[in-house]
């Protein structure tokens, strides 16, 4: 009867290892990287952006790609009238476009003294199976080739 016990104890143990749904070496390592639009039209990259976290609308696709859009900051701040104009692949341009504004809505501009259009580049990269230094050379990679 100890045996049986043992041995159904045993396997309990080992179903359970093997079922252990512990994911925290497996999720992927993302990096944005953003440049802006000169006036004399050469995108300058910016060294640090905030809000960082990586978007959900791509993490639940694992997507990553490439969006170009023109917006307007308000004279309080706030990013508005969002014009998308390029997003690259096409299969995630509705969670580059929705990850984009969000991104752009959420970071603090400061107020001006009068409405600015501008015109930036956000690059999301996503990779399973690299280091973070990797992910941001090869976002940084990624930012200079063409977003159509």
């Amino acid at each position: 009867m100890k045996k049986i016990l043992g041995c159904a104890l045993m396997l309990v143990a080992a179903t359970a290892q093997a079922n252990n749904t512990d994911i925290s070496d497996k999720r992927p390592t993302g990096d944005i990287q953003a440049q802006i639009l000169d006036p004399q039209g050469n995108w300058l990259r910016l060294q640090s952006i905030p809000n960082r976290a990586y978007p959900l609308e791509l993490l639940n696709v694992e997507g990553k790609g490439c969006a170009i859009t023109r917006f307007t900051i308000s004279q309080s701040g706030m990013a508005k009238d969002f014009d998308i104009q390029a997003t690259d692949p096409k299969r995630y341009s509705r969670a580059l476009r929705q990850a984009t504004k969000q991104l752009l809505r959420d970071w603090q501009w400061p107020e001006q003294e009068q409405e600015i259009e501008l015109t930036m580049r956000l690059d999301y990269c996503l990779e399973e199976v690299a280091s973070r230094s990797e992910v941001v050379e090869m976002c940084l990679k990624q930012s200079q080739a063409e977003c159509s």
